[in-house]
């Protein structure tokens, strides 16, 4: 090998590592990318979900506060039925004097034993109606914790590939302070992409928006310079 070719051959060697550099970052840009976007349907879909189990529950909440209301009001007609029993069998224990106080007392035993029939019959349907609701109630809470447990792992990984891009963006600043990238956009016809405006935005942004601007400005450099 002749001189000038050695010669050739190291100039070119940083040139080469730079594009290595370059192309690394791109390929692990894209890479978070499809994952920050594999991750979407789902955010999007427990954020959605989020709203039918709040509202479940809270629908469900007021049920279970009616049902309260409708059995303290029960057991009041209860223990007024109650009182109203001693009464009669207070007033009504002993032989009536006459006729009409015994016909009294019989009209009044028969229209206590209607009123317990039709409380029975209301404490029957307020117990299936607890159960029901209570297994409702039990069907709310898995659902809450499987939603739960759901979140948490799409929270997780979002939390992965923020800390992804956020490694990936320090890395990408670096590159684009470095003197070899600067080279890079004079070879390339400093690409619009990569103004120095675009470059200044990239600070403001989120991460997402910020990876995103960045990925945008090496992948025009690396198009230009094939």
């Amino acid at each position: 090998m002749s001189l000038a070719a050695v010669l050739v051959s190291l100039a070119g060697a940083p040139a080469w590592a730079d594009q290595l550099r370059l192309q690394a970052l791109v390929q692990e840009g894209d890479l978070i990318l499809e994952e920050a976007a594999g991750l979407a349907p789902s955010e999007e879909q427990l954020a959605r979900e989020e709203l039918q189990l709040v509202a479940s529950e809270n629908a469900l909440r007021d049920e279970v506060q009616a049902l309260n209301q409708t059995i303290t009001q029960f057991n009041g007609a209860m223990g007024e039925h109650n009182r109203e029993v001693q009464a009669y069998q207070a007033g009504c224990a002993r032989k009536a004097a006459d006729k009409a106080q015994e016909d009294a007392c019989d009209a009044r035993g028969a229209q206590l034993r209607e009123q317990v029939n039709l409380l029975e019959e209301e404490r029957a349907q307020l117990r299936a109606s607890q159960e029901k609701l209570n297994a409702r109630v039990d069907k709310q809470n898995a659902w809450a914790r499987d939603y739960a447990k759901r979140k948490a792992a799409q929270n997780s990984h979002e939390l992965l590939n923020r800390r992804d891009s956020e490694e990936w963006l320090g890395r990408a600043k670096e590159f684009f302070a470095s003197p070899e990238f600067a080279a890079l956009l004079v070879q390339t016809g400093n690409p619009s992409l990569c103004g120095a405006e675009q470059m200044n935005e990239i600070a403001t942004l989120s991460v997402r928006s910020a990876l995103e601007h960045a990925q945008a400005c090496l992948k025009a450099v690396k198009d230009t310079s094939r």
